[in-house]
């Protein structure tokens, strides 16, 4: 399904393969020879998103980028990576050749450097900074500039961690320190979506020649 949002329209090279329950969302440019699997959800929310050649999206993985008041999050994914099922990013950067084993998770203005990996369920925190090469081992939560790479079970150093990087103010932009800012947060992002989904409209007659074609 591809989907015009904020009158912007996805733009998918003829040679880009999408499944056909795959859902294209707004301003996404999908280059030359990319695959993007079934149950794929691609929404570009103000900023873009952008798949450069060769890249692999599996199954079910999420693909976001925002854009709130003062905040502009854009999705940039380099050449030649695997982004594994299940995966999650949202308004971050993936270098060239990277892989995202299943389950993968990277946040906001994050950036992966090329040829890095992201074991099972890796966790990369807002704002991160991983130099190329890095291995994020499995379930591991990586955190800062310059990145420290913590294990699951650590959990006193990443709670401090994740604490300093404000991260429902960097997404969602809350400032009321009063009040249950998940409430707020939670209360945020719905207005959010609704506001600016509900004058979504679904493509008819696609014109990419890439969609169900090997």
């Amino acid at each position: 399904m591809h989907i015009e949002h904020q009158k912007k329209k996805p733009i998918i090279h003829p040679s880009a393969w999408v499944a056909s329950n795959a859902v294209i969302c707004g301003e996404v440019i999908i280059e030359e020879d990319v695959y993007i699997s079934y149950g794929a959800v691609i929404i570009a929310e103000g900023a873009s998103i952008h798949i450069k050649k060769g890249t692999i999206i599996m199954e079910n993985v999420v693909l976001k980028s925002s854009e709130r008041k003062t905040i502009s999050s854009p999705l940039v994914i380099e050449e030649h990576t695997l982004i594994g099922p299940y995966a999650y990013l949202i308004g971050c950067t993936i270098g060239r050749k990277c892989f995202l084993a299943a389950g993968a998770k990277v946040y906001s203005k994050a950036y992966i450097g090329e040829q890095s990996i992201i074991g099972i369920n890796g966790v990369v925190h807002i704002d991160t900074n991983l130099k190329a090469k890095t291995i994020v081992p499995t379930q591991h939560i990586t955190v800062g500039d310059p990145a420290k790479i913590y294990p699951p079970d650590d959990t006193g150093k990443i709670a401090k961690e994740i604490e300093s990087l404000n991260f429902l103010d960097t997404l969602f932009q809350v400032k009321d320190k009063t009040k249950d800012l998940k409430y707020i947060a939670a209360l945020e992002q719905y207005r959010y979506m609704l506001f600016n989904h509900k004058r979504d409209d679904i493509i008819k007659n696609f014109s990419s020649n890439s969609t169900n074609k090997l």
